[in-house]
């Protein structure tokens, strides 16, 4: 059986580890930043130098939400040589001609339809919808029930929120925050934030 150890031990942390679990895998360890108090499970966080020292090599799965840490911690673990592998949970629909690149969650009930590229380490949360030839760029993370229609583009390290739609052929930059409920109908260019129907007032 595969060997895992999950790196964050919050809430999104908690969701991963019943993700692997109920794909049939083993939870080892648990690596948070302070880890005094906090488990997943019966298992009780350690320190990343306390893992580090311990010399194992299970699979790392980063369970981080915020995007920017969530990539400083895949490339500190990936330059140890740890494997990242994208994990999928057995509810989700893949089309055989999406790509989920390496340290990618997938969350129930996801839907990745036919030619969509997922880069690294982004998460898809529950039940959200990434239609045809949609390209989401590396640590972005796709909020529950929102849909990425046809040949949608989001660039790296956004945003898409809860219940939120892009519709088809717009794109959303790089850095963005698209608010929850929003409807996007013109591109968004890097670094907005924006929320609405239509979306376009700032965020502030």
């Amino acid at each position: 059986m595969d060997s895992f150890a999950i790196v964050g031990a919050s809430g999104h942390g908690r969701v991963i580890f019943d993700v692997l679990k109920s794909n049939g895998f083993c939870v080892d360890y648990v690596i948070d930043d302070n880890p005094l108090g906090k488990k997943l499970g019966d298992i009780q966080a350690i320190t990343r130098d306390e893992f580090l020292a311990l010399g194992k090599t299970p699979s790392i799965i980063i369970a981080i939400g915020d995007n920017t840490q969530r990539r400083n911690l895949y490339l500190f673990f990936r330059e140890k040589g740890f494997s990242l592998p994208a994990i999928i949970h057995k509810s989700a629909i893949i089309s055989p001609s999406a790509k989920i690149n390496s340290g990618c969650v997938v969350m129930p009930n996801v839907i990745v339809n036919a030619n969509a590229i997922i880069n690294q380490g982004v998460i898809l949360n529950t039940s959200c919808v990434i239609e045809h030839d949609c390209v989401v760029g590396e640590f972005s993370h796709i909020s529950p029930n929102a849909t990425l229609c046809g040949a949608v583009s989001v660039g790296s390290l956004t945003h898409i929120g809860a219940r939120s739609v892009v519709i088809e052929c717009k794109s959303v930059g790089d850095s963005c925050i698209v608010g929850a409920g929003s409807v996007v109908i013109t591109n968004i260019q890097n670094g907005k934030k924006v929320v609405g129907n239509p979306a376009k007032k700032e965020i502030l």
